[in-house]
């Protein structure tokens, strides 16, 4: 019967069972974390900040979860807003995953350059979609809408 399965397609309780265990996978890094994070995806959760270090503006990002990745080709993060579409570069080319016992997974760090005029005009209530670009591999992140703690209306 298995082998029939496989061809035909059988029953979707593998998918759904997947669904489940990375449901649950999220739901343990975002209890885990102080942050309140931008957005997530299947296996992932993305944090996000500004900083500003001698006139230049970057957007640092954190990615939570299941991506392990060791490039030297550098990343691309485009974001989608109401009334923009930004693609940032990663400002170095090398990006390594880090391990991260805790959550049997991994913490990414990537540092997107950013002009100062585009940091004021991206808010968290204005994204639309955020996906990461990476060697051929793509993440695609919900952004999360802000909780009542936080203030809607803030840049990332």
């Amino acid at each position: 019967m298995g082998v029939f399965s496989k061809l035909f397609g059988g029953n979707n309780s593998n998918k759904e069972d997947n669904a489940v265990r990375n449901a649950n996978y999220i739901e343990t890094i975002l209890k885990h974390s102080e942050d309140e994070p931008l957005g997530v995806g299947d296996q992932n959760v993305i944090y996000a900040g500004y900083n500003e270090l001698g006139g230049y503006y970057y957007l640092q990002t954190y990615i939570v979860g299941k991506l392990n990745t060791k490039t030297k080709t550098g990343a691309t993060l485009l974001i989608a807003g109401d009334d923009y579409n930004l693609s940032l570069k990663s400002d170095m080319d090398e990006i390594e995953s880090d391990p991260i016992d805790i959550f049997k997974g991994n913490s990414t760090r990537i540092d997107f350059e950013i002009e100062k005029d585009t940091v004021e005009k991206i808010k968290r209530s204005t994204i639309k979609s955020i996906t990461l670009n990476f060697k051929k591999d793509n993440l695609v992140f919900t952004p999360l809408v802000a909780t009542e703690n936080s203030v809607e209306d803030k840049n990332i």
